[in-house]
Parts: structure tokens; sequence; C-alpha cells
């Protein structure tokens, strides 16, 4: 059976060790730093056998040299993008079947937050680095916002109750500004409580569930009639095509609210 634990690091990173407790084979996602997975690893007795790689930033791919030293089988996994150390590439819908682990990957390509950025899909699991947490989305450093707002339409597309394990604890920050934008949405009121209720308790707020994430993320909502109209308002003008819904969605956070 597949185990799967949260490592955090840095000031709000989480790096996910997929396991199989039985044969103590072990996966890491985007691992930025080896020393709280090497310390995970030891404490649960497991051999990294492979690295499971989103985007190339520093703080998912800076353990990855240490890890190696200590697990040399271990192969790197990740997008064909030569700022990766990766072993093997892998590509947009192929299937990555890691045996020891117990788990079939499909490979989605999202680029937005990075040009080659992958997520990793299983049994209604998503690993998607920074493309999007919950009630937010990675920030466009290389893509563009038509290729984000594609990517988003490829995980809207898998089933409601998918888990999406992203890379970074931003929720409360993000709900500040999802209010913003949608003010009146009794969920996002409700949300923002358990969330606070979480973090009192330094509780992890993810993974989130897709379904959720519909309803209160409004880098989801770009064909939502409430968030059009708050948009354009805002920017008073006229703003009916979804692209230019994310792309003014996502320039209203960055430049007015981060």
């Amino acid at each position: 059976m597949m185990n799967i634990t949260r490592i955090p690091a840095f000031t709000d990173n989480y790096f996910w060790l997929l396991s199989n407790k039985n044969n103590h084979f072990a996966t890491i996602v985007d691992p930025g730093d080896s020393k709280p997975v090497l310390n995970t690893l030891q404490n649960e007795h497991l051999i990294l056998e492979s690295i499971l790689v989103t985007h190339h930033h520093n703080d998912h791919i800076g353990g990855i040299s240490d890890l190696k030293k200590v697990f040399p089988k271990c192969i790197v996994y990740g997008p064909d993008d030569k700022r990766i150390p990766t072993d093997i590439c892998v590509n947009d819908n192929e299937e990555l079947n890691l045996e020891n682990i117990g788990a079939k990957f499909r490979v989605i390509e999202v680029p937005g937050h990075t040009s080659s950025h992958i997520a990793y899909y299983f049994d209604k699991k998503l690993f998607c680095g920074d493309t999007l947490f919950s009630c937010g989305c990675g920030r466009l450093f290389e893509g563009t916002p038509e290729q984000m707002h594609d990517s988003l339409e490829k995980i809207q597309n898998l089933p409601d109750d998918t888990l999406v394990y992203c890379a970074h604890e931003y929720t409360l920050d993000n709900i500040g500004f999802a209010k913003i934008v949608d003010p009146l949405n009794d969920l996002l009121i409700e949300k923002e409580k358990k969330v606070i209720e979480l973090r009192d308790q330094n509780i992890p707020t993810v993974p989130s569930i897709l379904k959720e994430e519909k309803l209160i993320n409004p880098f989801l909502r770009y064909k939502d009639k409430v968030i059009m109209e708050s948009v354009a308002n805002h920017y008073k003008k006229e703003i009916s095509n979804s692209i230019e819904v994310f792309h003014h969605t996502r320039m209203w956070k960055d430049t007015e609210y981060d």
C-alpha cells in the first residue's frame, strides 16, 4: 500500500514523499532541500528509488544532487529542460509506472509558471508543483496567460474529487485576494475560517479538493460571470474572453495585492 507523507521545508514549501511500506521504496516530488528528505527517509527506513520534478526552480530541485550522492541508483524524472538534472525526460500524456511504489502516473504538461512545467496524476491525486494552489495559482514567470489558462483547463477536466497536492502553503494569503475579487462568496468566507483554525494549530491546508477549488479559486473561475464582472469593473472595461479574464485576474494580484 502506498503512503503519502508531507515534508515541510523552508518557510512554506511542501515536498511530497510517496512510499511503499511493504518493500521500503520511496519517491519524492520536488525535493528543494535534501536534509528534511534524508531525515524522513532514515526515520521511516526507506530507500529513495526515484525523484519526480515538476519544474526547474531551485526550491524544487536544490536537494537532488545530495540525494543522488546517498542514493546513486535513484532515477530523476522530469520535463525536457536543461536546467533540471533529469535522468529520464517525460512528456505530456506519457505513462510513468513506478512499480516499486505501486503508482502509475500520467504526465500532464502544464506550462505557465515556467515554460516546461509538468504535473503528475495518479489515482485522483495531482502533484502539480506551482501551477495550482489552494485558492490561487502560480505566477507567470516564463509562460503566457494563454498557456496557463490552457493548463488550468486541463486540471479542471480531471475528476472533481481529485486531491490537489501543491508545493506551497499559500492558502490563507490567496484567500485574502480571492475575497477582494469575490467578496460575497459564502463558501470562500467559510473556507477562510477553517484555514485560520488550521494554521493557528500549524496544520497544513493542502491537499485541497478540486471540486471545492472550482467554487472558490478565482483563477479557475475565468468563465464565471461573477469573476468576469468583478474583473471588468476593476479595470473599467469590457472583458468577456476567458483568457483575458484569467490574464487580468493574475495581473490584478501581481500588481495590486502581492
